[in-house]
């Protein structure tokens, strides 16, 4: 470990060590204090294959030496400050600069069977290259370049509500309200039904804290839009968990109709 007050050799300040300067924290994050790079490590286990240890916790950090903390993140050990966001900034450029550069010169790049993401984005390419490729999407706010407001069908909210939970008030979501179940809320998908079948997938915000379980049935109703004749075919996925191990809030993608079976050909609700 660092001095707190002596600059890394390899990354110099201030992309190295850095002291804790809280006064350039956040006013209502302030309290957390700075994060050191021995708290990366510990939660370095939300990477995938990264095994990491820190032990200053233990009190093996030697007499005169301090906890080496790093401006490239932000307070909660999670998030890059403004520093981290151009180092990534210049990493993205890079990476693509490289990848064109090698394909002008005819230089193969090896494949790698594992994406280098960590696993709550992709477990493999495959499942990248089908989330990087939806036909149409819902959501309550403005993530993709093309989206529909995610509004359910009339009468189809109970114990739901459209707020946000945040402290600044920035990540609005549908959240039931009802601490012992029972809340419903369903939503609609209205597409062609001249293809053969379409795949639904649902966001769901998961923590490690504050969560609960829940069913997703999709009813397929195909070219039936006024819901004359029953559904088709009903999908029903069970006790999906909101709750995980890693320190981090993020939404994550779960498939809830198959690939290889016609659980929506056209009209569905997702209930």
């Amino acid at each position: 470990m660092k001095s707190a007050n002596i600059s890394s050799a390899v990354l110099p300040y201030p992309h190295g060590c850095s002291p804790c300067q809280t006064e350039h924290i956040i006013s209502q994050f302030r309290h957390g204090g700075c994060k050191s790079i021995c708290t990366f490590m510990e939660r370095s286990s939300i990477i995938h294959d990264r095994k990491l240890l820190c032990n200053a916790k233990e009190g093996n950090i030697p007499p005169g030496r301090f906890e080496c903390f790093v401006p490239f993140f932000a307070h909660d050990a999670v998030h890059p400050s403004a520093v981290g966001h151009g180092i990534a900034k210049d990493l993205i450029v890079h990476t693509l600069a490289s990848a064109q550069q090698n394909v002008c010169e005819g230089v193969n790049v090896p494949h790698k069977e594992v994406p280098p993401l960590t696993t709550f984005v992709a477990d493999d390419f495959d499942h990248l290259e089908v989330l990087s490729h939806y036909l149409v999407v819902k959501d309550v706010a403005r993530v993709f370049s093309q989206w529909d407001k995610l509004l359910p069908v009339s009468g189809g909210a109970t114990g739901f509500e459209l707020y946000a939970d945040d402290n600044l008030k920035q990540r609005p979501g549908w959240i039931a309200t009802n601490p012992t179940g029972g809340s419903k809320i369903t939503f609609s998908i209205d597409l062609p039904p001249k293809e053969k079948c379409y795949v639904v997938y649902l966001a769901i915000l998961r923590s490690y804290k504050g969560m609960g379980t829940f069913n997703v049935e999709v009813r397929d109703y195909g070219d039936d839009r006024k819901k004359m004749k029953p559904p088709k075919r009903v999908t029903t996925k069970q006790d999906i968990d909101g709750l995980w191990k890693s320190p981090i809030s993020v939404w994550s993608d779960i498939q809830i109709t198959e690939d290889n079976y016609p659980g929506c050909t056209g009209y569905c609700e997702v209930e």
